[in-house]
């Protein structure tokens, strides 16, 4: 079975390939079969007029497909092809932005996977995976906030640290899902906190009585990272790049950053917020860091009180930050069970 990269790659050659060749008179779509076969048939790619990719996904007898949107971009529509290499009915699946052409590869990447562990229900097989990606078709662009660009630029640099060591730790990014710390295997928890400002000040918000508490059992740290706005710096769409292509599942990380709200063509454009990590600290958060949760307090919290936020200064951590080769350490045992 091929992996989503190998079948990105494929998808990636196929499309350039027919990209580069004219269309015939009289066609609506040029299209190259790809190695990947179902029971009822070859799954084939196509480019049409305006060079927008599409997927065919072959239909089986009567079988009839609702037509329409699955995303604000993302369309599946009923097509019937005859011509030297097609002959059929089909599902396409077409995004009709160039700018989510990324995006769109990663998705059929991730559907002729389905489809090679099982091809005997072709449509089916893939609705369940387009289904899986739609919220990052859906809608129009969302704009991040400069604080937001700059809290998601943070985790993505622990992100890129924990693939290093590990191609699958993107498991471990829990915060775009709800979790309650940025990043989590069970066991271990990393709580991420980034800053953007020319204060000399070591500061950062607290969310909640639960944020700056370790997992049962287990091990909390803390990622202070303050940045500054550099041309030379990175944006964020640069920080998403090398996370996907560190990482062995680009599905997981696509599908956070659909939680996240995070599209590509929020941080791609030239006036690109650019920045660069100017100063970092990690902290072990044990029983003499400064902090507030439900254990601390000698009172429980009175009823009426729906949320509690609060600032930390880390001028008022008296234990040493963690090094290099400590952080490392820690990120070697993440994942494992003890």
């Amino acid at each position: 079975m091929s992996g989503s990269a190998d079948l990105r790659r494929v998808l990636d050659r196929h499309w350039a390939e027919l990209t580069s060749a004219p269309l015939g008179a009289g066609a609506t779509l040029k299209t190259s079969q790809l190695p990947v076969l179902t029971e009822h048939g070859a799954i084939s790619a196509a480019v049409d007029g305006s060079a927008l990719r599409h997927l065919l996904i072959p239909l089986h007898g009567r079988r009839r497909i609702p037509t329409g949107r699955i995303g604000g971009t993302l369309r599946i529509t009923q097509r019937a092809l005859e011509d030297d290499d097609t002959y059929g009915r089909f599902a396409d699946i077409v995004c009709t932005r160039r700018d989510l052409d990324d995006v769109f590869t990663a998705l059929c990447a991730d559907v002729l996977v389905a489809l090679e562990a099982d091809g005997r229900r072709p449509y089916r097989t893939t609705l369940a995976v387009v289904n899986r990606w739609r919220q990052l078709f859906s809608g129009g662009p969302r704009v991040l906030t400069e604080a937001q660009e700059i809290g998601l630029a943070g985790e993505l640099l622990v992100l890129i640290r924990l693939l290093e060591k590990d191609p699958g730790a993107v498991r471990f990014w829990a915060g775009p899902e709800g979790g309650r710390h940025d990043f989590f295997d069970g066991l271990r928890a990393i709580e991420v906190k980034s800053t953007y400002t020319a204060s000399e000040r070591r500061t950062f918000e607290v969310h909640g009585l639960d944020q700056l508490e370790a997992p049962q059992g287990g091990r909390l740290v803390l990622a202070w990272q303050r940045f500054e706005r550099t041309p030379q710096g990175r944006t964020v769409g640069d920080l998403v790049t090398e996370a996907a292509q560190l990482c062995d599942d680009e599905t997981e990380l696509w599908l956070r950053l659909a939680h996240i709200g995070y599209r590509p063509e929020m941080t791609d454009d030239e006036g690109a917020l650019r920045v660069s990590p100017v100063e970092g600290r990690w902290y072990d958060v044990d029983e003499g860091f400064p902090r507030l949760t439900t254990g601390s307090l000698q009172c429980p919290v009175p009823d009426g009180v729906l949320d509690v936020h609060y600032t930390v200064d880390l001028a008022g951590v008296h234990s040493p930050a963690l090094d290099d080769q400590a952080v490392d350490a820690f990120f070697s045992v993440m994942g494992r069970t003890s």
